[in-house]
């Protein structure tokens, strides 16, 4: 079992996004292509990046690479452990971005990608103003003062 939370508590997205950094390019390339074969993510993005951060009482600074892997709630989990155990940092940095709002192809595409046996989502589903609210989502209380009574 993961250490990791498998999904946050106030997440609503049907997409996550996965951060995390290498000290090499052919170190993420790597384990991007590791991540995609095994179906942890539909694709994973590597970009240079020149980082400084605080290390054992000093500021350090690198070149690195950061990685943006693409993926679904239920793959989130088994994504961080996957990271956990393999990378090469003694502290990786792994990050976990909720995305409540995707194109509806994307979103097709990531779901037959990671889960080629469950059914197609929806398309279109809800938007902000047909989503249904939670019950700790209230509307908002009448912010007029209230009417005056008219003296006859």
């Amino acid at each position: 079992m993961s250490p990791y939370a498998l999904d946050p508590i106030r997440a609503v997205g049907p997409v996550r996004l996965v951060l995390t950094t290498f000290p090499s390019r052919e170190t993420a390339l790597a384990a991007v292509t590791e991540a995609v074969e095994g179906r942890l993510a539909a694709c994973g993005n590597v970009l240079p990046a020149e980082s400084r951060y605080f290390w054992k009482g000093r500021v350090e600074a690198q070149s690195e690479a950061v990685v943006v892997f693409k993926t679904v709630p239920k793959k989130v989990g088994a994504l961080f452990e996957f990271l956990g155990r393999t990378h090469p940092y003694e502290v990786p940095e792994v990050v976990e971005v909720d995305v409540p709002r995707v194109d509806p192809r994307y979103l097709a595409y990531l779901s037959a990608t990671l889960e080629p046996d469950a059914p197609p989502p929806p398309l279109g589903g809800l938007t902000r103003r047909r989503a249904r609210r939670g019950r700790a989502v209230r509307r908002p209380r009448r912010t007029r003062a209230p009417r005056r009574r008219r003296s006859r």
